[in-house]
């Protein structure tokens, strides 16, 4: 063996130990930070799950209503049997969500003629007065209540002369929804 041979060769023993029980080493420390981020990862998700069994808690308090379950759908759906008994039934429901968000109805129109064919969903267009808080009420009310209401169109414009210099921030807004809301089709 040569000089140079030897000299290699002295390197060889270490860095074999030193590979041998470093990696091992590393894999365990990676191991143990993920370990740790999981667990922490965890944790967010718990408090994540936690909230929103309280928010829907809430929405089930607000509806006045069961959430539905697997089996039981029946509160998605307006409870009215006829297309004009629906159309009534999601008047009534929003006339009481704007009143409670503090706006005033000024009209309330439907779109399809009365009974002409059977339609599983109702639209209606409304035509309201309401502040910025309020309108945030009504849309939220009706986005996240029962029975199932989707808001198909808002065109909202301020309301000319209402507005002083101190209200700027909940100006009066002229608003038109159209709403749409669902019946259960009949089984006859």
């Amino acid at each position: 063996m040569t000089l140079v041979e030897a000299r290699d060769a002295r390197w060889f023993g270490p860095l074999a130990v030193a590979l041998c029980v470093g990696i091992p080493l590393l894999l365990l420390a990676i191991t143990i930070t993920n370990l740790a981020r999981w667990s922490a990862a965890n944790a967010v998700v718990n408090t994540a799950v936690g909230h929103l069994a309280q928010v829907e808690s809430r929405i089930r308090a607000e509806a006045g209503r069961p959430v539905p379950t697997r089996g039981d759908l029946s509160a998605l759906y307006l409870t009215a049997e006829t297309g004009s008994l629906a159309r009534a039934e999601l008047q009534q429901r929003l006339a009481g969500l704007v009143e409670r968000a503090g706006g005033r109805l000024i009209e309330v129109r439907g779109d399809e003629a009365p009974d002409a064919a059977p339609q599983r969903s109702i639209q209606l267009r409304l035509s309201l007065d309401i502040g910025n808080e309020g309108l945030f009420d009504l849309l939220k009310a009706v986005e996240t209540g029962l029975p199932l209401l989707t808001v198909e169109a808002v065109n909202i414009r301020p309301v000319s002369g209402r507005s002083t210099g101190g209200e700027e921030a909940n100006p009066a807004l002229r608003v038109a929804l159209a709403i749409r809301g669902y019946r259960r089709e009949s089984t006859q």
